[in-house]
């Protein structure tokens, strides 16, 4: 008797989880026939309405109006201990007085991590620049055979140390600025983009 129990138990849990596969499927075809059901019929399938559910078109807006460019831009720009610029592009208009300051926000001595900030003229080899700077310590590492090469540039400074300069921007077209002191230039550098008024 008891070899049958347990032979009766097992058939029933057989028939039962059986029992619950088979209702679980029948719950999710009926389920996905809904979802299909519910999908065809939100996409409006044969309504032949010819009412429009668009929203309302706006009428055209005029063009945007011009905006008059200020004469005078302020730009500011960090330089830190690992030799690294915090912007890559600086953007302003032609003839615009451009205010710049410099900020060394770390903390080495402008003899060890000295930087500054050089803006060359427009077609100027900066590697070519850089290299000459080197030579170029009493002057602030700007040459002076190459002043005709540079825009603007401020004075070395150093850690917790900031310098500004105002200068009008050139005409529009890209330059390029960087930090003259020695070996910084091939990481120091960005785009000074003029755009035309």
């Amino acid at each position: 008797m008891r070899k049958y129990a347990f032979v009766h138990s097992k058939a029933v849990n057989f028939m039962s989880n059986n029992l619950k596969k088979h209702t679980q499927m029948n719950t999710l075809k009926s389920l996905a026939i809904l979802g299909i059901i519910v999908f065809l019929s939100s996409c409006g399938g044969g309504s032949s309405s010819t009412e429009s559910t668009e929203a309302p078109k706006e009428e055209a807006q005029p063009a945007a109006e011009v905006v008059a460019v200020s004469d005078s831009i302020s730009l500011e720009i960090e330089a830190n201990d690992q030799m690294q610029f915090n912007k890559e592009e600086l953007k302003v208009t032609a003839g615009q007085v451009v205010t710049l300051t410099l900020k060394h926000t770390g903390k080495m001595p402008k003899e060890a991590m000295g930087h500054n900030w050089v803006l060359l003229a427009s077609g100027t080899d900066v590697a070519t620049f850089g290299t000459s700077a080197v030579s170029a310590a009493s002057s602030g590492y700007v040459p002076q055979d190459k002043l005709d090469q540079v825009i603007a540039y401020t004075k070395v400074i150093g850690g917790g140390e900031e310098v500004s300069i105002t200068f009008e921007a050139p005409k529009a077209g890209y330059y390029k600025f960087l930090c003259s002191f020695p070996g910084h230039w091939g990481v120091m550098q960005g785009d000074f983009v003029v755009s035309p008024k």
